[in-house]
């Protein structure tokens, strides 16, 4: 009997202290913004806010569309000679992405961390920059000069390695794009327009 009162009160005790935890933990807000909307950064970043100075960046997805290898590369790349090689499956998330820095320095936008988030929320798709077929050659941030705004089309794929990422077609029609973690969790929602070929 002691010993049943005894494990009932550390129970009680943990739970007690997981509740305490749970609401003393800082919580990170969470903004949500619809395609087509200016998000203002306002300093926010992934990891540091030193090396990811966001301050007077905005983005905003222009469109969405999902496309095969080829097809992106025929829009977007720079490497014709890859066409053909990586097959036919709709496989490429084309985010159009308009970055516009309103301050008086160059700052930068850590986009290698913009995850993309089916709504069914069970992966996600990073950007096609770890192969040497990758249809985004750039580098992992990405800068605009003061007073300045540009368009990029970046492609997500499935979190594959190499071909296998180009072999998975993509069924996802709406998505979530992570453009900041902290201090505030900003998201855009998204849906793609399906278009009489796809």
């Amino acid at each position: 009997m002691v010993v049943a009162i005894a494990a009932a009160a550390v129970a009680v005790a943990i739970g007690v202290r997981i509740w305490w935890v749970n609401e003393t933990l800082p919580k990170i807000p969470l903004e949500y913004y619809e395609e087509g909307e200016w998000v203002a950064l306002e300093g926010c970043f992934h990891y540091n806010s030193s090396s990811e100075p966001t301050q007077d960046y905005s983005v905003r997805v222009e469109g969405v569309s999902v496309m095969t290898y080829d097809e992106y590369m025929s829009a977007y790349g720079d490497r014709p000679e890859e066409i053909g090689r990586h097959g036919d499956q709709r496989s490429i998330v084309c985010v159009d992405l308009r970055i516009r820095n309103d301050g008086d320095e160059q700052g930068g936008f850590l986009l290698i961390e913009a995850l993309l988030t089916p709504a069914r929320g069970n992966e996600y798709l990073q950007i096609d920059i770890f192969s040497e077929v990758s249809l985004w050659p750039y580098n992992a941030g990405i800068s605009t000069a003061p007073h300045t705004e540009r368009l990029v089309h970046v492609p997500y794929v499935v979190n594959a390695l190499d071909d296998e990422a180009y072999a998975n077609p993509i069924e996802d029609r709406e998505f979530t794009l992570l453009v900041s973690q902290m201090p505030v969790r900003k998201m855009i929602h998204m849906t793609v327009e399906d278009s009489p070929s796809s």
